[in-house]
């Protein structure tokens, strides 16, 4: 703060907007709150270039847009502190607070620059850039050009955007893509000084120690489900096993960290690289337990062991349907298979499992749904992540919806996974609704389950999160009862739980 306050300009705000959980979503009354790493990565970037920086996440503070206005009053209109630009994140969930958002940036500082990227703001450029109060789009990788527009270097000479015209407002140019950064080790780690660690803390159920903290280790990813597409593109790009084993101590040793949550969307895609960084944790000792996400067709025992003891307690592994046509319409190029023998593995060598599915998906029926409750039943993993189908823009499975009219709104803040917002074939929405809610409740609230969850629950952490789970559960399941229940009773709610 020391470098604002001598000069009295910032050259640039990061903000989070924050996101809103609807009622319905199984994750409403779970206490939980993901750093921005993203924009943590972009102001590390910016400021070993020279640049002053701070962010405000406002999933922790400056929650809404009324105390977003506040925040930025209190401490930047009110002390005489000029911001000359504003970088905004956005995601689908997002999109919609941010627009209220970057209107109050242009009330409070009309001269300042106002630049949207992220997932949403990158697949949907034309949208975000057709905004009034949005100056630029940044595509793809944000690091270099949020770094060029920083330096006042022309917007016609900088790649990877879409812009206004100065001269004519009304004129929108969309620039060459950048291209990609190849050797991601050259970037800084993200500023988590510029962030309140002890504010954060994992979804419940995703890890045993605290403090806990985010971390990425490479960028994008190579298959191509219909249903997810990230701001990278298919093609992936790794940090070295040594740089991620850097950055692991950076934060034990700097930060406090016991635990860290690798967010890539398949951690174990170079297993060489994941196998090196094993070694090096378990040769030098290093007091961390970590989870990560994987897929079932990129795992084996020996990796699976190593992990185990370079401290690995989960493993996510998305499965999404049993089902083989629903699989391959889906592109999910997975078997069941493969799912039974993965699991297995895993659970073999003593790390626990977490599995994803979702409901509504095209091709799904009533009996395939069924029959992949039954299938969790049996595979007894020891977390179940459900969410219904969401359409997200820029997913092949948006451009089939929007152009078979199966899209039901877009409005972005429906797209919270746990309410359809696109039609398909054999099921209503109703049905979606109902058997969501039943895939969650017919696995979470079996006896023997509840039984074994409390016996494992061996310090305050652990019973902590496990209250939390089943208090948010409880809640979740009588809410969705009193929808799917016509001429709600007591009888017929707890009716519903099996």
């Amino acid at each position: 703060m020391n470098d604002v306050e001598n000069t009295a300009m910032l050259d640039c705000l990061l903000v989070c907007p924050n996101y809103k959980l609807n009622k319905g979503s199984v994750y409403r009354s779970q206490r939980f709150n993901d750093p921005p790493l993203g924009l943590m990565a972009l102001a590390s970037y910016v400021r070993e270039k020279g640049h002053s920086v701070k962010i405000v996440d406002c999933n922790v503070e400056a929650r809404g847009v009324e105390n977003f206005t506040n925040h930025l009053k209190k401490n930047y209109v009110d002390k005489n502190i000029s911001i000359r630009v504003f970088g905004f994140t956005t995601t689908t969930l997002t999109i919609s607070t941010a627009f209220l958002m970057a209107k109050v940036c242009k009330v409070l500082y009309p001269e300042s620059t106002v630049v949207f990227g992220g997932t949403h703001s990158t697949l949907m450029s034309e949208e975000s850039i057709n905004n009034e109060n949005v100056d630029i789009v940044a595509k793809g990788e944000g690091e270099l050009t949020l770094e060029e527009i920083l330096a006042g270097k022309e917007w016609s000479e900088i790649d990877g955007i879409v812009y206004k015209n100065n001269l004519e407002k009304d004129k929108i140019v969309s620039a060459k893509p950048r291209e990609r950064i190849k050797n991601i080790d050259i970037l800084p780690f993200p500023a988590y000084d510029l962030i309140e660690i002890s504010r954060y803390r994992p979804v419940t159920g995703a890890y045993k120690r605290l403090p806990a903290m985010l971390m990425v280790s490479s960028r994008g990813c190579p298959w191509s489900c219909i249903f997810c597409k990230g701001a990278f593109e298919q093609r992936a790009t790794f940090r070295s096993a040594e740089r991620i084993y850097e950055e692991v101590l950076h934060l034990v040793n700097n930060c406090g960290i016991k635990e860290i949550l690798f967010m890539d969307d398949v951690f174990t895609v170079k297993k060489k690289n994941l196998a090196k960084l094993c070694d090096l944790l378990i040769e030098n000792k290093i007091d961390i337990t970590w989870v990560c996400f994987a897929r079932v067709d990129v795992i084996d025992l020996e990796l699976l062991q190593k992990m185990k003891d370079a401290g690995c307690h989960q493993i996510m592994y998305g499965v999404e349907n049993f089902d083989p046509e629903v699989l391959k319409t889906i592109n999910k190029k997975i078997s069941k298979d493969l799912v039974f023998q993965a699991v297995r593995w895993t659970k073999e060598i003593g790390i626990d499992v977490r599995l994803s599915f979702l409901v509504g998906n095209p091709g799904d029926t009533e009996e395939i749904i069924l029959e992949n409750i039954r299938l969790i039943r049996e595979l007894d993993p020891a977390i179940l992540v459900v969410c219904i189908v969401m359409p997200f823009p820029g997913t092949a499975l948006y451009t089939w919806a929007k152009s078979n009219d199966r899209i039901i709104t877009y409005d972005w803040d429906e797209y919270y996974g746990a309410n359809p917002v696109m039609r398909i074939d054999h099921l209503s929405t109703r049905d979606i609704n109902r058997l969501y809610a039943k895939m969650i409740r017919s696995f979470y609230f079996r006896p023997h389950y509840i039984l074994r969850k409390i016996l494992k629950s061996h310090t305050w952490t652990e019973i902590g999160m496990l209250a939390i789970g089943f208090t948010g559960l409880v809640a979740f399941s009588i809410e969705r009862a009193k929808r799917n229940a016509k001429g709600y009773t007591f009888a017929k709610l707890v009716s519903q739980f099996w």
